[in-house]
């Protein structure tokens, strides 16, 4: 079992790209920038041969248009993430983005990537109301120093079916093509020294690297992340963070600590059952991306 969690700004398709991934209409969508999707949702999807549990998350809205539901948003997809954390990790992150919105994806991009997922977690992009690949995205992902496996391109404007347009059909290809690629590589950013030297701190019980403490997110959000002050206070007190104790776990990479798990009792006897809606406690905790001791000496650009 593959678990993946679909991410992206509100309107960019990742509920059609989940409809588009399933052959038939599962995710709710909608043609305007509002909330499609009001609470994660959890979607078991086979693909060729493997079992996937793919996550659809609520959209992030610009937080100057709408700071509490932009913050509320941004807590709904820990939620899944902590969900993914105790059943073992992510194996793919699949964000979402429309074609020409990819300049704005940095600061959401790194949130997901550094402070709530270890940098481990592999990502892999769609690039949303393109259809076929029409033209390479790879110097436009680097410039924005974007790191990802790998990307597809997709035709959001409807969900496959019989007599679906070559487009539909190609897209649904493109993006079971990756999910497999990405789900079956073996990604290994770390050295062998570095995972020694982890392998150590945790034997000797100096490893910090699995949780945040509250003041390291704060720095995060607003050196990494870009966000102003004001957003990052409303963020924390959405994620329970308020106490300076408070801790923020980040999920690891799977690999294959999912594959041999039965399905949840959430996902059994029902393709499309929504899950847990409870929010974090002021304990909850992130699994690491960026590693504590790298958190001050990261270039912010």
């Amino acid at each position: 079992m593959f678990n993946v969690l679909v991410v992206g700004q509100t309107g960019c398709g990742k509920s059609s790209v989940v409809n588009i991934l399933a052959g038939e209409s599962r995710a709710p969508t909608s043609d305007d920038l509002g909330h499609c999707t009001k609470h994660w949702t959890e979607y078991a999807i086979p693909v060729d041969g493997r079992s996937f549990q793919v996550f659809d998350t609520i959209g992030f809205l610009e937080p100057g248009l709408d700071t509490e539901g932009y913050t509320d948003a941004i807590a709904d997809t820990y939620l899944a993430i902590d969900v993914l954390r105790k059943r073992g990790g992510i194996d793919l992150l699949l964000y979402c983005v429309r074609d020409g919105e990819i300049e704005k994806m940095k600061g959401h991009y790194r949130l997901l990537h550094e402070v709530f997922c270890e940098e481990e977690v592999p990502v892999a992009l769609v690039v949303t109301n393109r259809g076929v690949n029409h033209k390479s995205y790879k110097a436009i992902f680097r410039s924005h120093k974007i790191a990802y496996m790998d990307y597809a391109c997709a035709n959001i404007t409807s969900t496959p079916v019989p007599g679906s347009s070559a487009a539909d059909t190609e897209s649904q290809k493109a993006i079971k093509e990756l999910l497999v690629k990405c789900c079956d590589a073996r990604p290994n950013p770390r050295s062998t020294l570095q995972q020694f030297w982890r392998r150590v701190q945790k034997l000797v019980g100096t490893d910090q690297s699995q949780s945040l403490k509250r003041n390291e997110v704060s720095t995060l959000l607003t050196r990494r992340c870009k966000m102003q002050q004001a957003v990052v206070e409303q963020l924390l007190t959405s994620l329970n963070l308020q106490l300076p104790s408070s801790r923020l776990y980040r999920a690891p990479y799977a690999g294959a600590a999912t594959r041999e798990l039965p399905p949840s009792e959430n996902s059994a006897g029902t393709q499309d059952e929504q899950v847990s809606d409870a929010r974090p406690s002021s304990g909850s905790q992130l699994h690491s991306v960026v590693d504590s001791t790298s958190l001050h000496s990261r270039s912010d650009n």
